[in-house]
């Protein structure tokens, strides 16, 4: 009879992204410099594209790059906290998945929380699909002033972005939420 090992999901992920990145560097040509000529057979980069689009599997993707993350709250987007909730208590890290930083001032909310590994990210019935963000995003109103907006990162691996703005002042808060993911979502690329 043998012993069974437990293996953790982090175990898993960090092996897999260390094999992935192996068997991508060793196939995937380098992207020229600006001015520099590409070796014959190599790809161009799109008009107007980053070396991360260009770059196809060399380049992190963003849900590579959030499940990287250890701490969220180096992302939060600070200038739209302070506007969103003013004299914010300090940033509070929660380091364990899913991983979340939230800022209070006991009546508004900023929560900026990323997750992985728990399936795709489905959107309940009536939520308002947001357009050129992530993969898909999907935007709850429960409430006139709280706004919930999932990003779905990637799907393989899951990786999903979760914004809550719950301002309590009776104002949609909508485009506040789409700006702070807009915001994290740079920090990760």
């Amino acid at each position: 009879m043998r012993n069974h090992v437990p293996v953790s999901r982090t175990a898993i992920l960090v092996l897999s992204l260390a094999m992935l990145a192996a068997c991508s560097a060793a196939q995937t040509p380098a992207i020229p410099s600006p001015g520099q000529p590409a070796a014959a057979g190599a790809s161009q980069p799109a008009a107007g594209g980053n070396a991360t689009q260009a770059a196809g599997g060399d380049a992190p993707s963003l849900a590579v790059a959030a499940l990287a993350v250890k701490d969220v709250c180096p992302l939060m987007p600070m200038d739209l906290a302070a506007r969103l909730v003013p004299s914010g208590a300090a940033p509070q890290s929660q380091r364990f998945p899913p991983l979340r930083c939230t800022i209070s001032n006991q009546v508004s909310v900023l929560e900026v929380t990323i997750d992985g590994g728990f399936g795709a990210v489905e959107p309940i019935p009536g939520a308002e699909v947001i357009p050129d963000l992530g993969q898909a995003a999907y935007l709850e109103v429960s409430f006139v002033d709280d706004a919930y907006l999932t990003v779905v990162l990637g799907t393989d691996p899951d990786a999903a972005l979760h914004i809550e703005v719950a301002g309590h002042d009776k104002k949609d808060h909508k485009e506040d939420a789409i700006a702070v993911a807009r915001a994290v979502i740079a920090k990760l690329r």
